[in-house]
C-alpha cells in the first residue's frame, strides 16, 4: 500500500449560521449568507513548531476578498501545548436568552439583525432622562 505525505490542508466553509460577524469589531457577514471561508493550514517548512493559517473570506457584505494569516507557535516540550495570537478577550458577541446583540466601541450594547427588539427590561429600573 503505497503512503502519501501532504504539507497543506485546504478547507472551504460555507452554510454559516447567522448572524456572524468577521472578528471582535462586530462587523457583521451579508445576510445572504452566501459567504465561502477559505483556509490554507501548514506548517513552516524551516520551524516545524510554526503552524500558519491563511484565512480568505469571500462575501457580498464586502467591496473584495477579505485575507489574514494566523500563526500559532508550539512549545517543543514533550507535551506541547499549542498558542495562538487570536484572543477572545474584549468579545464584542453577547447572547441573551436565544438573542445574539453585540457590544460597540463605546460599550453600547447594538442589534445584530435589523429589526431587532432589545432585551427584556423588567428587571431594570427605569429611570428618566
Amino acid at each position: 500500500m503505497a503512503t502519501a505525505n501532504y504539507d497543506v490542508l485546504e478547507v472551504e466553509t460555507r452554510f454559516l449560521k447567522l448572524p456572524r460577524s468577521y472578528d471582535i469589531s462586530g462587523v457583521p457577514f451579508h445576510s445572504d449568507g452566501q459567504a465561502i471561508i477559505k483556509e490554507r493550514i501548514y506548517l513552516d517548512k524551516a520551524d516545524h513548531n510554526t503552524l500558519y493559517d491563511e484565512i480568505t473570506v469571500i462575501d457580498h457584505a464586502l467591496t473584495r476578498p477579505y485575507s489574514k494569516t494566523q500563526k500559532a507557535t508550539r512549545n517543543p516540550d514533550p507535551r506541547p501545548v499549542w498558542h495562538s495570537d487570536v484572543c477572545s478577550e474584549n468579545n464584542a458577541h453577547i447572547r441573551i436568552g436565544n438573542e445574539p446583540y453585540y457590544l460597540s466601541a463605546d460599550g453600547k450594547l447594538m442589534p445584530s439583525k435589523k429589526n431587532q427588539a432589545p432585551p427584556d427590561l423588567s428587571y431594570f429600573k427605569q429611570t428618566g432622562k
